[in-house]
């Protein structure tokens, strides 16, 4: 009787037993090693796709203070990118360095002196006016210490104009590439305080382009030779949020064309098609 149950079993199929085998207390068989390494390798090429597609974000660090003057050796974006931001974050904190020296200047020195301070300097009543207005503001300083302060000196000036109450709900917030847009929106200005600080920066050239004449690329080339020859005069700004919008229009003008001439093109294309079976037909009822 043992060897009959024997023979049974040996005659059993083993792949069967394995497939059909089913722990208690689950609905679906374990997995075998190919299925367990098939699930590995798609893991791991879905992990590989995801690091190819994501991209690489670029940074810098906002606490030096030594300008990068050696030449760059590893010649990528990233290099590239890291040692211009510095060094012209570098710059940025000077020019905030000479603003608190400047009023402490002003603080310390008789009149005539600081007279004479200007004309060694060749500061202009505006630029030694915008200066006095960031050097004097000694919330500033807080955020030179961290690598926080504003690129632009106009963005410096509006945190100047801020109550400590607005102050600090920015300061939670600010990068130096935070635009005046999201300041305002997190000091929660009213409209009273924005029209304020706008009537301080008086508005006196406009530049007009017509949009049908440029698109994107030469509208860039021609606010890159208006900066190239505005940067001798500091005391002349680019709104830059202004610019924005402008080539945000252009872009919305040409990808308007855009579309209606693919819709042109298709109904056009329909039209051709339609004669052209209208034309087939005809011949065959011709012939």
């Amino acid at each position: 009787m043992k060897n009959q149950k024997f023979g049974i079993a040996k005659k059993l199929n083993k792949k069967k037993l394995i497939k059909e085998f089913v722990p208690i207390g689950t609905d679906k068989p374990p997995k075998t090693s190919n299925q367990t390494n098939n699930r590995k390798d798609s893991m791991s090429k879905d992990v590989s796709k995801k690091e190819e597609t994501t991209p690489t974000k670029m940074s810098y660090n906002p606490l030096n203070i030594k300008l990068e003057t050696l030449e760059i050796k590893d010649k990528t974006v990233a290099n590239y990118f890291k040692q211009i931001k510095t060094n012209f974050y570098t710059g940025v904190k000077a020019h905030y360095l000479i603003a608190r020296d400047l009023f402490d200047a002003k603080q310390n020195l008789s009149n005539q002196d600081y007279q004479e301070l200007l004309k060694q300097c060749n500061f202009s009543g505006a630029t030694q006016r915008k200066y006095i207005a960031i050097g004097k503001d000694v919330r500033l300083m807080s955020l030179f210490i961290v690598g926080k302060l504003p690129m632009k000196w106009t963005n410096q000036y509006l945190l100047t104009q801020l109550d400590d109450a607005q102050f600090k709900k920015v300061e939670k917030v600010i990068e130096p590439d935070t635009s005046a847009k999201v300041i305002k929106e997190v000091a929660e200005l009213d409209e009273e305080e924005k029209e304020k600080i706008e009537n301080n920066l008086l508005s006196f050239l406009q530049v007009e382009v017509d949009k049908t004449e440029v698109n994107i690329t030469k509208f860039k080339k021609i606010v890159d030779k208006i900066k190239s020859a505005l940067s001798s005069i500091p005391e002349v700004i680019i709104n830059d949020e202004k610019v924005s919008s402008a080539e945000n229009r252009i872009a919305s003008y040409y990808n308007k064309l855009k579309k209606e001439k693919e819709k042109k093109d298709r109904e056009e294309a329909k039209i051709a098609t339609a004669r052209a079976i209208l034309a087939k037909a005809e011949a065959t009822a011709n012939a």
